[in-house]
Formats: structure tokens, C-alpha cells, sequence
């Protein structure tokens, strides 16, 4: 039997309430009414606690209309008559599956005389907006479009954010637009216009080998395929951190050895084999660099790249030297951080990753020059960079 009440309770949401005012219960059959988030409470209500609905952990009966009415009957409880949600969680949020909210629980009577503004509301509240039912309400607006306004309001010693549509505001009043102007293009200021970034690190090409190659032919592959990343980029600020940039990248590496192998005739070769492996990024950017904490000094960066990736191989086998050089579309995913030293200058690392593999490339011996259709055996030149540096914001 305890196991069952154990089941029964956690399919139910967790309940946290706190009671300001000490009141007489209601009846389940008293209404409640319901104030959303943004709307705007009357100044005949006086909050006698706060409630919070949320997710026990194996919560199920959580769905929006259980989770209000849980909230309805710890108000009745309370002894008021009225709710004012000031927080409301949606599935999918918060790593749950549950409506959550947290709310106000109102007495709302006629009996009720309002509390006189605080000091610090009468010294900032010039403005006031005239809402349909004709009540005026002394506020601050801090937002105003060809749609909404949005205003700092006080009820009953309790500071309220709403923002409602004009169609909903007969009238409204602003002391001073000038400041309310002033206050909007400041919020709306671009923090920066430019970040320039150089970096240095290093890169991995990432292309898998063939299983026909020998042991030590493919461990002289393996460090030719690492080596020292050097880049350069712009990101402009578009509007709201989203960004479009420039980027350069070079990747390079090299390795020499002493091999023997035969060719298909049977002929044996001997002798010291080298290479100079180069591999170049230039394209575009496009994605969203914020910061993300409020004091602006940590900064995040994720975009999309594409355009020019090429490739060349300056090699020399057995005496004889040559290169092999292409180029293709290239794409790639970047994400990176930056701490501010300053406004306007940061340390910064990001890792990024480019796809892109080449169906030709030019062989040049100086005497011959050829292109070599590679059919399937595509040159992959997909990289895993690392790279860290410093930032300029402009």
C-alpha cells in the first residue's frame, strides 16, 4: 500500500508555497481568476503569498490545465481568489516535460484599500497609460513600437513589467521622449561593429587511409597529416550578434623518409622520398557571436563557413621532384570563445572543422603537367583545427 501512495504522489507536480498573509480557506467552488504574465492586476488585489508548480522529477499529470488547477486549489487554500502568473515554463524547457509555473496568490476584494506608491515609484513614474476599462495607471514606459508599449507599473508595493497592445491603451502619456528615445537606442546600440581575430594552432586532416599501404608508409602519412594552423578572419556585426565574416586558413606540414618499393613492372627503387603538404580555406561566414554573461567579458561564437579549399603536395620520390595542386568547395562548422581584456581587446580559442575532397588534381614535374582524374579515390582533405589568439573590437 505505501508503494502505491508512493506511485500516486510522484505522478503529481511538486507544490512550493509561501504565505504572507495568514487568511481563511475558500471554498472548491470559489472562482479564480487568473492573471497571465503581462497583464495587468487591479489595484484591489493584494498578493497573500506566491506559489510554485513544478516538476517533481517523474511527474505526469502535468499538462497546462492540471498544473493551473493545482495552482487554483492552493490559492483556495490560502483564501484568496485570484492568481497572477509571473513565470511559466513550457514543456521542452528546463530539461522537462511539464508546464511549471510560479505565481502570486491574490485576495481580490472591494474592501481592499490600495497601498500608496512607494517613494522611489512616485520619484520615477511621470508617465501613465489609460487602459479600455478607464483605469489610469502611473507608470515608466520603457518601450514603445507602432504595436505595443511596454511599462513599469506598482501595485500594492509590488513593481510589474507588462506589455500590452495599443489597441488595449485608449491613451497613454510619456514625460519625457526624449529619454525614453535615448533609452531605446542605447539598448539597441551594436556593442561592436568589427571583431578581428588572429590565430595560430594546429590541425589534423581527418581522411582515412588505405588498408593496401604498408606499415611504415602509412605511420610517414599519419605525421603528414598534422601539423601548424595559422588564420585570419573579420565578422561584421550584422544586427543583434548575427554575423557575416571573411576567413583565411592555412594548413601545412612536412616529413621526410627513407623508403624501398617496387613498381608495377617489378622495378626496385631506393632512396629518400619527402613532402610538403599546404592546404588553404578562404570563404565566408555566417553565424552569431554574443556574449554570455551581462558584464560582456565572455563571448561565444558558432557559424557556418564556405567557399575555396586547395591542396598542394610538393614532393620528391627517389630523386624526382614534383607537385600536385587542386582545389574544391569547401565547408565547414566553427565555434570558438573569447574573454575581454577590454572593450576592445580579447584572448580568444576556437576549434573548426572543414569537409571537402578533390575529384582532380594538376601533377607538374617541370618537364610534364597533366590533370589526373581521380575517379572514386577521391584526396579527402577534411581537417579538425585548433587555434587560439587574440581579438580586436571595433
Amino acid at each position: 500500500m505505501a508503494l502505491v501512495t508512493i506511485g500516486m504522489c510522484s505522478c503529481s507536480p511538486k507544490v512550493h508555497k509561501h504565505i504572507i498573509k495568514e487568511m481563511h480557506p475558500v471554498s472548491n467552488e470559489t472562482e479564480v481568476t487568473v492573471y497571465g504574465i503581462g497583464d495587468v492586476v487591479p489595484e484591489n488585489a493584494e498578493v497573500i503569498g506566491n506559489v510554485s508548480v513544478l516538476d517533481g522529477g517523474f511527474t505526469t499529470h502535468c499538462s497546462w490545465e492540471a498544473v493551473l488547477e493545482t495552482a487554483k486549489q492552493e490559492v483556495r487554500a490560502a483564501g484568496g481568489n485570484g492568481i497572477e502568473i509571473v513565470q511559466h515554463s513550457y514543456p521542452g524547457q528546463n530539461g522537462s516535460n511539464c508546464h511549471q509555473i510560479v505565481a502570486y496568490m491574490l485576495n481580490i476584494s472591494d474592501d481592499i484599500e490600495p497601498i500608496a506608491m512607494s517613494e522611489t515609484a512616485k520619484e520615477n513614474f511621470h508617465d501613465y497609460v489609460v487602459l479600455k476599462e478607464g483605469d489610469t495607471i502611473p507608470c515608466l514606459v520603457t518601450d514603445k513600437t507602432d504595436k505595443f508599449i511596454t511599462f513599469l507599473y506598482e501595485r500594492n508595493g509590488i513593481r510589474r513589467l507588462t506589455r500590452l497592445p495599443l489597441t488595449d491603451v485608449p491613451h497613454y502619456y510619456i514625460d519625457d521622449p526624449v529619454e525614453l528615445a535615448n533609452r531605446k537606442a542605447e539598448r539597441n546600440k551594436k556593442e561592436y561593429h568589427v571583431q578581428i581575430a588572429l590565430n595560430g594552432g594546429y590541425a589534423f586532416r581527418t581522411a582515412k587511409f588505405s588498408n593496401d599501404i604498408s606499415g611504415d608508409y602509412k605511420d610517414y602519412l599519419k605525421k603528414l597529416s598534422r601539423g601548424p594552423d595559422f588564420g585570419a578572419s573579420i565578422r561584421f556585426n550584422i544586427t543583434n550578434g548575427v554575423t557575416f565574416g571573411l576567413h583565411y586558413d592555412q594548413f601545412s606540414s612536412s616529413n621526410a623518409g627513407y623508403f624501398y618499393t617496387y613498381d608495377d613492372e617489378g622495378n626496385y627503387y631506393e632512396g629518400p622520398i619527402s613532402n610538403i603538404h599546404s592546404s588553404t580555406f578562404i570563404g565566408v561566414s555566417f553565424g552569431a557571436l554574443t556574449a554570455s554573461t551581462r558584464n560582456g567579458k565572455h563571448m561565444l561564437n558558432f557559424e557556418a563557413y564556405a567557399g575555396y579549399l586547395g591542396y598542394k603536395d610538393s614532393a620528391e620520390e627517389f630523386g624526382h621532384k614534383y607537385t600536385l595542386a587542386g582545389h574544391t568547395f569547401g565547408l565547414g562548422l566553427g565555434m570558438g570563445y573569447d574573454y575581454r581584456l577590454t572593450k576592445h581587446i580579447a584572448i580568444g580559442a576556437e576549434a573548426s572543422y572543414y569537409i571537402g575532397a578533390l575529384s582532380k588534381v594538376t601533377y607538374d614535374d617541370g618537364i610534364n603537367k597533366e590533370v589526373i582524374d581521380l575517379g572514386n579515390s577521391k584526396e579527402g582533405l577534411q581537417r579538425f583545427n585548433i587555434k587560439g589568439g587574440i581579438r580586436f573590437y571595433l
